[in-house]
């Protein structure tokens, strides 16, 4: 890890959300180790971190997006939002990701910020939201990073977004949390067409200098009512993903997140090994944001939450699945098998579409399970970081 990175932070977030960054990093180390203890001893099942998708509001249709808007807006109520954090905190779980559509359309989404201090969210947002009232407000807050969604340059920004405006509205919005000293990241979901042009030194070099400070790089999953299949990544752009993230992760003034691999290079699906789990905007409690099934529904104020977990079988069976499945993406590498799976298992479509119907004429995909292909990481700092902070926990035997 580049000490430089770190110290961009040091210097160019305020005090307030060094604070709270640094509460953050020790409530992960305990959400993790008390998440670790319940795997082994068998006790009650509860992630470690939550996905919300608090809305399904958004002012962008973008193509291979997996969530369904629909006329009448569906979010979860603040009184539900609540209910999932204080749960979550019996658990020593303080960290939640909060997903959309555009999540910051939702009202009462500054309400759950301030009301809790002791959490820390990390605001997914494709940042045309983004103006200096709530970059303001973010900054008094503290314990909120916004991840601002980058799919493109200019050209593929327009592709992918369906407006020509986009890319440079992101940018604006970038530039207005980082002048306010926020903790801000980049999210890139990479495709064939978007490689050469988000996956080079020069693109994290182009970041650095709009203040971001950290970025984090997702495989692109053809999804929804519109998948685009053909431009889905190849083995050999997998591979070379990978090393670029190992190597850059060494030089770059910029911390370099990925959720596919441990340490020693090994691919993992956090579903699988249980460490996070996910709530639509409908209240549906799913295994991951893009397998959209389930088997319980959060009550008005998500006192029912942990039964869910605990007493209802389809996400603990489902991890079972995934992990013999193999390592990597259950939606790309399997579709069919689980579509079988669920409907054995008697589980509910949360998507709104039919996304079973979907599961059994899509074509099996390559994605990042790639045995024989291992590329270990460099940086000790990323090596110790992903054994005690993310993925593992026995999931595959």
């Amino acid at each position: 890890m580049n000490p430089a990175a770190l110290l961009r932070i040091a210097f160019q977030c305020s005090f307030r959300v060094q604070r709270k960054l640094l509460r953050f990093a020790w409530n992960g180390h305990r959400a993790i180790g008390a998440f670790r203890r319940r795997q082994e001893e068998n006790r009650p099942f509860f992630p470690a971190f939550w996905m919300l998708s608090v809305t399904n509001r958004c002012n962008l249709r973008c193509r291979g997006c997996w969530v369904e808007q629909t006329a009448e807006p569906c979010q979860l109520s603040l009184a539900q939002m609540q209910g999932i954090v204080d749960t979550a905190r019996k658990y020593q779980s303080r960290f939640f990701g909060i997903l959309g559509g555009e999540p910051l359309f939702h009202s009462d989404l500054f309400t759950l910020f301030e009301k809790n201090p002791d959490a820390y969210f990390q605001l997914f947002t494709n940042g045309t939201q983004l103006d200096s009232e709530i970059a303001e407000r973010l900054a008094k807050c503290g314990n909120v990073t916004p991840l601002i969604s980058i799919e493109g340059l200019e050209t593929e920004s327009r592709i992918r977004r369906g407006k020509g405006d986009v890319f440079a509205k992101s940018i604006a919005g970038l530039e207005t949390v980082t002048g306010a000293g926020l903790f801000t990241g980049v999210s890139a979901s990479i495709n064939r067409r978007n490689f050469d042009e988000l996956v080079s030194a020069e693109y994290l070099d182009f970041l650095i200098g709009k203040g971001v400070h950290y970025l984090w790089y997702f495989i692109y999953r053809p999804c929804g009512r519109d998948p685009d299949f053909e431009t889905a990544l190849e083995k050999e752009q997998i591979l070379a993903l990978r090393r670029f993230l190992v190597e850059q992760r060494r030089r770059a003034k910029i911390l370099i997140l990925d959720a596919y691999w441990d340490g020693a290079g090994n691919a993992l699906c956090p579903g699988a090994t249980g460490i996070s789990h996910h709530i639509a905007p409908n209240a549906a409690v799913e295994f991951c944001p893009i397998v959209q099934f389930t088997d319980g529904f959060l009550n008005e104020d998500a006192s029912n939450l942990e039964r869910i977990l605990q007493q209802n079988t389809l996400l603990k069976n489902l991890r079972t699945f995934c992990a013999e499945q193999g390592r990597g993406c259950v939606l790309l590498e399997a579709p069919r098998e689980l579509a079988q799976f669920l409907r054995e298992n008697g589980a509910e479509d949360s998507s709104g579409r039919d996304l079973l119907a979907e599961l059994e004429t899509r074509p099996p995909m390559i994605c990042h399970d790639l045995p024989g292909c291992e590329i270990p990481e460099t940086s000790l700092g990323y090596r110790l970081g992903k054994r005690y902070y993310f993925f593992g926990f026995g999931a595959y035997g």
